[in-house]
């Protein structure tokens, strides 16, 4: 369970949102909603532990990331999977250096193994063959794409995506709304932050909870309980 508590953020001398209380609950997956400049990449940021809230305090099961043990803040951030919007990417890189980087940061992957994994994954977002090409020449969809196949490499538990859904585009919508629910049925927590959500998305999700300038859904999860199959 991650809680955000009486979360306040502060910037240019004014405040951008405070008070603001949240709960992702483990197994499932979430879609914040805002519109541009309301926060919430720095949302995604102080729910990983990167950026100490102006105001309140995260809590991940029951233990406080700012007011409590440093080491556990630590663990947290490096526990979690985190796909941020697209900027400009130095021209050789490569898809598989974004797989070796994640191979890194999650812990000792042998190469063959890593090699494997990532044809699979590419393959799972609809990039089979993708890891000889140059990041800086792939189009915004196939970015976006490949860095989501990237960090599942490391299988994290917390996913957080920030605009991912749009910038994959329309065509692949229905590939990652499969993908991010199986993700929650099989016991990953997802945070999805994005300026609008899909309508057919939101229709199935049913009412948001309203948090100052966010709406904030719980996707449904296939196989849940009280859920379809």
């Amino acid at each position: 369970m991650i809680e955000g508590f009486r979360l306040g953020v502060f910037s240019r001398g004014s405040t951008l949102w405070d008070g603001l209380d949240f709960a992702f609950g483990d197994a499932a997956a979430w879609l914040v909603a805002g519109p541009p400049s309301s926060g919430k990449t720095l949302l995604l940021s102080i729910l990983r532990g990167e950026r100490r809230p102006d105001a309140g305090d995260v809590l991940v099961s029951g233990e406080s990331l700012y007011r409590g043990n440093a080491a556990l803040a630590r663990a947290w951030r490096a526990s979690c999977g985190h796909v941020p919007e697209q900027t400009i990417v130095d021209a050789r890189l490569r898809v598989e250096d974004l797989f070796r980087r994640s191979a890194l940061a999650g812990g000792d992957v042998r190469e063959r193994e890593r090699k494997h994994r990532a044809d699979r994954l590419l393959g799972m977002v609809g990039l089979p063959g993708a890891l000889g090409w140059r990041v800086a020449e792939l189009s915004v969809s196939e970015r976006a794409r490949a860095y989501l196949a990237a960090e599942l490499l490391r299988g994290p538990k917390i996913l957080f995506c920030d605009g991912v859904v749009a910038g994959a585009g329309v065509p692949c919508r229905e590939m990652l709304w499969g993908l991010f629910r199986a993700l929650a049925r099989e016991g990953n927590t997802v945070v999805l932050a994005e300026r609008t959500i899909p309508e057919r998305w939101a229709s199935a999700a049913g009412d948001a909870e309203h948090v100052g300038p966010f709406r904030v859904y719980r996707l449904p999860v296939p196989g849940a309980k009280g859920e379809p199959g």
